[in-house]
């Protein structure tokens, strides 16, 4: 091992903390961060709903405030589509629960995909 890895894996105090991170769940925020334009334009839905099969349900990210010494917090906007049908008109509303579930990229799935476009 070189010099320069040794020092960096004995002397840096978080490098542990940074591997097991990347296994935690994450919050709304922790997981809009990480993605491209800090996952503005990007859809996200809540494991719990996923897990209960509602795969139709999901938030389009429209603006992001970021707060916190690590910005694992703040206020996210988005469009919500509820079974596959838009609400409020279209207009963006604050995404709640943001710190209280975990949360995903949403990506459709292909039953759901066949199922629209024969509905």
């Amino acid at each position: 091992m070189s010099s320069i890895a040794k020092e960096i894996l004995t002397k840096s105090s978080n490098a542990l903390p940074l591997i097991s991170r990347a296994t935690q769940p994450k919050n709304l925020y922790r997981a809009l961060k990480v993605m491209d334009g800090n996952g503005i334009g990007e859809t996200v839905t809540t494991t719990k709903l996923l897990k209960k099969g509602f795969t139709d349900c999901y938030y389009k990210v429209t603006s992001l405030e970021l707060r916190g010494p690590e910005l694992n917090h703040g206020k996210a906007y988005g469009v919500e589509v509820w079974k596959g049908k838009v609400l409020n008109d279209g207009k963006p509303v604050e995404i709640r629960g943001g710190l209280k579930w975990n949360w995903v990229k949403y990506t459709p799935t292909s039953e759901h995909v066949s199922t629209k476009a024969v509905a």
